[in-house]
């Protein structure tokens, strides 16, 4: 019987954001890395900027879209029904974007800039 054991780190819980680091082989600790759930570029290395605002929202179609964080699809429902209430002339479109929180789902990139006029990402509610 094999006494050895291996302590697993979750990499989804280091604060770094960096992920999939390994140990030597014989070292004490390792973290194993899933590319699947893992961020591929540092973020901070992008340049970014608030998209810009509609000038009217009467006749636009709003997406919702689910990333699959807890919560964010009844946070996204009640965003929906709030319109429905409050601003019937917007269309939205709740969506769940396919795969976990992390994955890469370019059918919906695609989706989003064909059909809407602006997002709502949820990522928890």
């Amino acid at each position: 019987m094999n006494d050895s054991k291996i302590t697993v780190l979750d990499p989804r819980g280091q604060p770094t954001g960096k992920f999939g680091r390994r140990g030597e082989p014989g070292s004490e600790m390792m973290s194993i890395f899933d590319p699947k759930t893992q961020p591929v570029i540092d973020i901070n290395d992008l340049p970014r900027q608030m998209a810009e605002r509609l000038d009217t929202l009467e006749g636009k179609t709003i997406y919702l879209v689910d990333t699959g964080f807890a919560g964010s699809n009844d946070f996204l429902q009640e965003v929906q029904e709030w319109f429905a209430k409050n601003i019937p002339v917007v269309k939205t479109v709740l969506h769940v974007k396919a795969g976990n929180t992390f994955a890469d789902d370019p059918e919906t990139w695609m989706l989003l800039k064909k059909e809407a006029d602006g997002v709502v990402f949820g990522v928890g509610g």
